[in-house]
């Protein structure tokens, strides 16, 4: 008799009994093996975490070493009561300071128009036989080729679309008596780049400022109109530009000139006045990002580390808090009036957080703006006290990353022996199967040998 079904031959339910027998042997080991993948997994998340975290201290650190952050500038500019007349920014080459700066003159470039009668309509043909036109303001040139007939519109169009256009625009006014003016504005300032322009052929002297035949040039350039120089007083010297930036009249200073000064009512010219001082408030924030990235960390080092927590009792977290606290505490005998990094204004409460004081860091800038310097980026200073120690642990090849692999690593093999472990657990339950296969099918004859000797006996018994 073959069995088709495990139990089926028996009437036994052989099939429970085989799940029962691989789930006593299988299911406390694998959830032991899970339960430390979970733990190495656990583990990889709060390593990354914290490297993280340091990583993103380290770079508030580097930003405290880096020299330049306390040799910036910053310029403040009080400016006349009639408005803004210029703006002024600093860089690290700027001495402190205060400057007077009043404006005479914008730059400004040139604008030519033609004279009256020369044309009474966009489309009146400015040359019959055509030729070429040639623009040049300062050091700026390009030309255009004019075919013959071209219109007044239509030679508008090609100044404006010329691909080397340096910034010559081209507009053509209507006054309604008649007259219709081609003006040009170049974008060329400064004094002695008037917008010129020439031609190749005197058919073209209407719309020229030069003439080439023996007739007057169309364009000319009325008074008021000619490319002229910004020119500014700094705490009473001239200065000329021929743009509205000055860039190196104030060694460290741009000043740009905004508007012309007004009359300040007696006879002088009204000024802006513009102080120019270390950026405090640069270093300010960088000490906020510095002070806000430890906290995070710390933050990091509890979440950790807590009662029941995946690093609790980790002794390189452990170390690692306790070496960043221990420089905090770092006592400098070479920064002046600063011994600490809490004589500039910074606090640390009982859990060993950080917190600025700003009114005490306010008065350690006025008064001891060096010892600040000194305190962070010096050889010896802070900022490279605390970046040596962390290059240990960042990095491809920190403490943190290693121990990130190690606990991968360790994910990995536990991964590994479940698998084999599942795949002897398939085995020995197969192993069951055919045991318990064998057994039914022996009952399932045995069961229908005795119903045949049953039946005969009753046939006996019944003759």
């Amino acid at each position: 008799m073959s069995v088709t079904s495990l139990g089926v031959g028996s009437g036994l339910d052989l099939e429970t009994l085989v799940t029962n027998m691989v789930s006593v042997q299988r299911d406390t080991k694998v959830a032991a093996y899970e339960d430390k993948i979970s733990d190495y997994e656990s583990e990889v998340s709060a390593y990354g975490a914290i490297k993280s975290a340091l990583e993103a201290f380290e770079d508030a650190v580097e930003d405290l070493s880096d020299e330049s952050l306390f040799t910036g500038r910053t310029a403040t500019t009080t400016q006349p009561s009639s408005g803004d007349i210029v703006s002024v920014t600093a860089d690290s080459d700027a001495s402190n300071g205060s400057y007077n700066i009043s404006v005479t003159q914008l730059a400004q470039g040139s604008r030519s128009v033609s004279a009256g009668g020369l044309f009474s309509s966009s489309d009146d043909v400015v040359s019959a036989t055509g030729g070429d036109l040639t623009f040049t303001a300062g050091d700026e040139t390009f030309t255009i080729s004019v075919a013959a007939d071209t219109t007044l519109s239509e030679l508008r169009e090609q100044i404006n679309d010329a691909s080397d256009n340096f910034g010559v625009s081209a507009n053509l006014v209507d006054d309604g008596n008649g007259n219709v003016y081609l003006t040009l504005n170049s974008d060329v300032s400064g004094a002695g780049n008037d917008l010129v322009v020439t031609n190749t052929d005197e058919s073209l002297d209407s719309v020229s400022s030069v003439a080439t035949g023996a007739g007057t040039a169309g364009l000319s350039i009325a008074t008021g109109d000619g490319a002229q120089d910004a020119i500014i007083t700094v705490d009473g010297i001239t200065i000329n530009s021929d743009t509205n930036t000055f860039e190196n009249a104030v060694s460290g200073l741009t000043i740009k000139a905004l508007a012309e000064s007004e009359d300040d009512g007696t006879g002088s010219l009204e000024t802006a006045k513009s102080t120019v001082s270390y950026d405090t408030e640069t270093v300010k924030e960088t000490l906020e990002s510095f002070v806000e990235s430890y906290n995070a960390l710390l933050t990091k080092f509890d979440t950790y580390t807590a009662t029941d927590a995946v690093l609790n009792g980790s002794s390189l977290i452990r170390g690692l808090e306790s070496s960043l606290n221990s420089d905090l505490m770092t006592v400098f005998d070479n920064a002046g009036a600063l011994s600490s990094i809490f004589d500039l204004g910074i606090e640390m409460d009982d859990n060993n957080f950080l917190s600025i004081d700003s009114t005490k860091f306010s008065e350690a800038m006025d008064e001891s703006y060096d010892d600040v310097v000194t305190l962070f980026s010096s050889e010896n200073g802070l900022a490279n006290i605390m970046s040596d120690y962390l290059d240990n642990f960042t990095g491809s090849g920190g403490l943190l990353k290693d121990m990130v692999d190690a606990s991968q690593e360790s994910a990995d093999n536990t991964e590994t022996q479940l698998e084999n472990y599942e795949y002897r657990m398939e085995l020995y339950e197969e192993q069951l199967r055919e045991r318990f296969t064998t057994l039914d099918t022996l009952l399932a004859s045995m069961s229908s040998n005795g119903d045949y000797l049953l039946t005969q006996l009753s046939s006996l018994s019944s003759s």
